[in-house]
């Protein structure tokens, strides 16, 4: 498998752990640019674009339901353009959840200090099998508990926020998250993402499990 391509972002995560997640460098392919007296030949470009990773791949509205509580409606986005957004109906006072991905080559204490997290962020360990690290960060605040989580496979780092107004169950919404990263951790390991594979194999191609419920 491929290295896996930039996922467009398509929604920015009110934390400020998940949105500095996006100023991150990333693994990208690219040409080096060249002067109009040394303009080379232009290589062929691919007939079809490629599969995009998508943590929705993973997760459903009746997942959302068991671990949030929330009737949501699912938003996975075109396999060119992937979204993942679990949104209630408005009004409703329920949570709304989304998961996002970026490459980094390196690891989650790195990822970390490069965000610059604030020191008095109430951010907790999670256990989850098969990652190599997990956290989450909690904040209550403006009436709304924010919860955003973050889980390492590799080089991807997917991440999950779910933001849920007053009267909430914080107790429920970080368990949760939590199971959130656990599924999105082994999806992302069934699926060989961000590991070294075969170029042949796609992240469409080796994604082959159906999502949690």
């Amino acid at each position: 498998m491929p290295p896996l391509p930039r996922s467009p972002r398509t929604d920015r995560p009110r934390l400020r752990t998940a949105a500095a997640l996006a100023a991150l460098p990333v693994l990208t392919l690219g040409l080096a640019a060249c002067s109009d007296d040394e303009a080379a030949p232009r290589p062929d470009l691919p007939t079809e674009t490629p599969a995009l990773w998508n943590p929705c791949d993973a997760i459903t509205e009746a997942f959302v339901k068991k671990h949030l509580g929330a009737e949501t409606t699912k938003n996975d986005g075109t396999p060119t353009q992937p979204d993942c957004r679990f949104a209630p109906e408005a009004d409703s006072g329920d949570p709304v959840l989304t998961a996002n991905y970026q490459l980094f080559d390196g690891t989650l204490d790195e990822l970390w200090s490069a965000m610059g997290q604030e020191s008095t962020a109430d951010v907790r360990d999670v256990d989850v099998p098969g990652a190599d690290g997990a956290r989450l960060v909690v904040d209550a605040r403006n009436q709304q508990l924010y919860v955003t989580g973050f889980v390492e496979n590799g080089t991807l780092f997917q991440v999950v926020n779910v933001a849920d107004p007053k009267p909430y169950d914080e107790e429920m919404v970080v368990a949760g998250v939590e199971e959130t990263l656990r599924v999105l951790s082994r999806h992302a390991v069934d699926s060989g993402a961000g590991k070294p594979a075969p170029a042949s194999e796609s992240p469409a191609e080796s994604a082959s499990e159906s999502p949690a419920e």
